[in-house]
């Protein structure tokens, strides 16, 4: 890939995010030697489809499938995975063999655990490709052939945080990970009830965004920092790593008391309510505010006067963005030509004639290009995109096999005390040699 990640041209509205790399523990090989379909063999050709989707998929995604179905006469067979532990129960059941017509998954080098070349259908020449920009130039590609077909703009990582247990202490929104220091400090004194920060060790994955995410976003802006481990170049162990100082940062959050008291227990599910309801002030997520809004009865008013988003990492506020799960499909190798030949004409459609329906129900800017803005945007939202605009880097993690798939377990370990930040590096770096062997990188 090229080095130019953190330089992506996308203009967009965040949408949902959940970043959660997989080792990639097969090398793609040659696979099959056939000519990308394009759009002309995407046809109406059976009467249904299983597709496999990500539990927490808005409203707006469910209903692509529905009108797709409705329109072609198509019964799409939906299989929801669940969102906690669904990368791991993907790569279960496909390595069990099973297989879907249509595949949500994430366009992250997660893809490449499940051998591409091999089992999916290359989309290069599809239509959309080319309306992207330069977007599978970073994500949703392997080798120079694009699996992924991507629908939502990328999503962002940072802080959610309710404004009037801020205002109320005197304190600003953080921009840094000295500020969440400070906010904790003062909220410990000043509003002891409160938890300054809210995390999810039951749920694990949401603790890589604090734990590290968020942290590197400024090292990768400034050096790509991600590719320099991928280049060799940089390791997540060496000396003055900015790995082991944001997880350095992350225990010193712990140690202070920074934490609900049920932090390496409570789930994802509850973290929303906790800052809605004030009971906490902070906590780390990716951009869908469907959680947040449910809150407080889809009354999109009564969230953005309660909530805002703040960018933070280690000096500044930079906003880490990751292409989405939600919205971004694979056609696999079914062995049914008509099946596929379908669930291409579903991935022309839901890129196509049925685009410009979503991006205005679920009121996000369009990432692909000749396709208009909704008529309203959540004022909430509009903060999300401003702060992609002003400063925004891609993930460090993106492409980091071996490491990624084990990186909410070390993050949550540290939120545990069981683990240190100089041990959680020196296993990152051995995971990901062991990944990027396995998947063939370059240099590998």
């Amino acid at each position: 890939m090229k080095n130019v990640r953190g330089a992506a041209r996308i203009g967009a509205v965040m949408g949902i995010l959940g970043l959660l790399t997989v080792t990639a523990c097969s090398n793609p090989g040659a696979g099959h030697d056939s000519r990308p379909p394009g759009d002309k063999k995407a046809t109406v050709q059976a009467r249904e489809l299983t597709v496999w989707t990500n539990s927490a998929d808005p409203e707006s995604i469910r209903n692509v499938y529905k009108r797709f179905g409705d329109k072609y006469g198509v019964k799409m067979n939906i299989v929801e995975i669940a969102a906690d532990g669904f990368e791991n129960q993907v790569q279960t059941k496909w390595a069990g063999g099973d297989r879907p017509d249509i595949l949500e998954y994430h366009a992250t080098s997660a893809f490449w655990a499940l051998n591409p070349a091999r089992n999916m259908l290359d989309l290069s020449n599809m239509p959309y490709v080319a309306k992207s920009g330069d977007l599978y130039q970073h994500v949703g590609a392997y080798r120079g052939k694009v699996y992924a077909a991507v629908t939502q703009s990328p999503g962002l990582f940072g802080i959610f945080y309710n404004k009037k247990v801020l205002n109320k202490a005197g304190l600003q929104a953080p921009k840094t990970y000295d500020d969440l220091s400070h906010i904790c400090s003062v909220l410990k004194v000043k509003a002891p009830g409160v938890n300054p920060l809210w995390e999810s060790g039951g749920s694990q994955w949401p603790t890589q965004i604090l734990g590290g995410i968020l942290y590197l976003s400024s090292a990768q802006k400034r050096d790509d920092w991600g590719q320099r481990v991928m280049d060799k170049r940089a390791a997540l162990d060496e000396r003055g790593s900015p790995f082991v100082a944001g997880a350095s940062a992350y225990e010193r959050l712990r140690k202070d008391g920074c934490f609900n008291k049920d932090a390496t227990t409570a789930t994802f599910e509850a973290s929303a309510r906790s800052v809605a309801d004030g009971s906490s002030a902070m906590v780390a997520l990716g951009s869908d505010l469907s959680p947040f809004n449910q809150e407080f009865g889809d009354d999109t008013q009564k969230t953005d006067a309660t909530i805002g988003f703040a960018a933070v990492s280690a000096d500044g506020p930079v906003a880490t963005w990751a292409p989405n799960v939600s919205g971004t499909w694979y056609v696999p190798r079914s062995g049914d030509e008509k099946r596929q030949s379908t669930a291409l004409s579903f991935i022309k459609y839901a890129t196509g004639e049925g685009y410009q329906q979503y991006i205005d129900e679920s009121k996000t800017a369009p990432l692909l290009a000749g396709f208009n803005d909704p008529a309203e945007v959540q004022q909430l939202q509009q903060q999300i995109t401003e702060a992609y605009k002003t400063d925004a880097a891609l993930a460090f993690n993106t492409d980091l096999v071996g490491f990624s798939s084990q990186f909410p377990a070390y993050t949550t370990g540290i939120l545990s005390g069981q683990e240190s930040p100089e041990a959680v590096a020196r296993k990152a770096q051995t995971a990901f040699e062991q990944g990027a062997t396995s998947a063939g990188l370059p240099g590998w």
